[in-house]
């Protein structure tokens, strides 16, 4: 998985969000980009946001789950 992160300011929360994806096995990539406010994508998916009241570590793992179902096969019987 990669991650991407941009950023604004990098202050104590955002440096603090940075530490603990490093941690997470499966992310493979941590990439940073300078813009207009903080956020932190993962696959494409949007995250987390400056002002969000959302945990970026459980919206990684709820990514994982998305990419995962998506190669799951259903057979079909019709």
């Amino acid at each position: 998985m990669i991650v991407v992160v941009k950023y604004r300011i990098i202050d104590k929360n955002i440096r603090g969000i940075i530490n603990s994806l490093r941690k997470i096995p499966f992310i493979k990539e941590i990439l940073f980009y300078s813009g207009e406010k903080n956020s932190i994508f993962a696959n494409g998916y949007m995250i987390w946001e400056e002002g969000s009241d959302l945990n970026p570590i459980e919206e990684v793992y709820d990514v994982k789950i998305i990419e995962l179902s998506r190669r799951l096969y259903f057979p079909i019987c019709g």
